[in-house]
């Protein structure tokens, strides 16, 4: 018996090109209407429908809201790139890291820093408070701070 998608997550997913054109206009605007889409793809309304409900059913896709964070007063916006050693006090790190609701992005990663995180603060003193408390952290051993001066593009 052939696996499924929802049975084996690591499976990956065949998408076509209609897959792709449909994906890149929810990118674009994600409450944008099946009608919409069909009309600009010159394809049934139930053929976007049901393409939507496979990508959203085999997470593909997630459609989100994402807030400007200037306009919710945030901002002072950097890179984190850390450093957590020893590699047993990584998941208890990580763990703490992620309860930050500054927090915007977390990943671990490769080479000479094995974690990077983005925080958006509301001003730069915000800022600081925050790279304190993650500094005091069990197995923080060391961290580079970018700052972003104005992002020209956000991701998809």
């Amino acid at each position: 018996m052939e696996k499924t998608k929802k049975e084996d997550p690591q499976m990956e997913v065949q998408l076509d090109e209609l897959d792709y054109k449909i994906i890149k206009h929810l990118q674009q605007d994600g409450r944008k209407s099946f009608t919409e889409i069909s009309d600009d793809l010159n394809v049934a309304v139930s053929t976007i429908r049901n393409r939507y409900n496979r990508i959203i059913d085999e997470k593909i896709l997630r459609i989100i809201g994402r807030a400007e964070p200037e306009k919710l007063g945030l901002n002072s916006y950097v890179r984190v790139m850390l450093s957590i050693k020893p590699a047993s006090k990584m998941k208890e790190a990580l763990n703490q890291i992620s309860k930050f609701s500054e927090v915007s992005f977390l990943a671990i990663t490769s080479g000479k820093y094995n974690v990077e995180i983005n925080l958006m603060c509301h001003n730069n003193e915000h800022l600081l408070n925050i790279i304190d408390d993650i500094n005091n952290i069990d197995g923080m051993d060391e961290s580079r701070i970018t700052m972003y001066l104005d992002v020209l593009k956000w991701g998809q």
